[in-house]
């Protein structure tokens, strides 16, 4: 009798470390199937982005080509003295105009930044009173609703999450 009672419980502390096991390989698994996915989309999104910077050099090469060929219509147009009209010529110059280097930027200026406009009396007034009518809650009992959660402002949606963190 004590040895079927023996070989009960190690099965029954079998089944228990083997559910126990089961479950932390489960999360594991998890863990490995989302990581990979991560490194999958990583790989995915790196050779998106090398393709572009590939087409783009190549665009930049012929834009290069372009320009290269048009200063040498220019300046041979220049030396020889012929008007620009023929019909391989794609330069809007006019008989007889001296063709000559890029014009001078005007002096640079940064762009400057719009201020925020000044606070109003009946702004700060509004603020003061959605944050007295806070304080009141919170005295209550109840919780503080946050700016998003005010009614006062219809419009106002706040944060709205795309996408969501799943723990381990």
């Amino acid at each position: 009798m004590v040895v079927v009672g023996t070989l009960a419980g190690v099965a029954v502390g079998g089944a228990l470390a083997s559910a126990w096991w089961w479950s932390r390989l489960k999360r594991a698994r998890r863990l490995i199937d989302r990581i990979e996915s991560s490194r999958l989309l990583l790989n995915e999104q790196t050779t998106q982005a090398r393709r572009q910077i590939e087409r783009l050099q190549m665009e930049l090469g012929e834009l290069r080509m372009v320009a290269e060929r048009l200063r040498r219509k220019a300046a041979q147009a220049a030396t020889s003295g012929e008007s620009a009209d023929g019909p391989e010529s794609i330069l809007p110059l006019e008989a007889g105009a001296p063709v000559s280097g890029p014009t001078p930027l005007a002096a640079f200026r940064p762009i400057e930044k719009p201020r925020a406009p000044a606070p109003t009396v009946a702004s700060v007034d509004a603020a003061l009173e959605r944050e007295a009518r806070a304080r009141e809650r919170v005295a209550e009992g109840g919780f503080a609703r946050t700016e998003i959660q005010d009614e006062d402002e219809p419009h106002s949606r706040g944060f709205m999450p795309t996408q969501l963190d799943k723990p381990f």
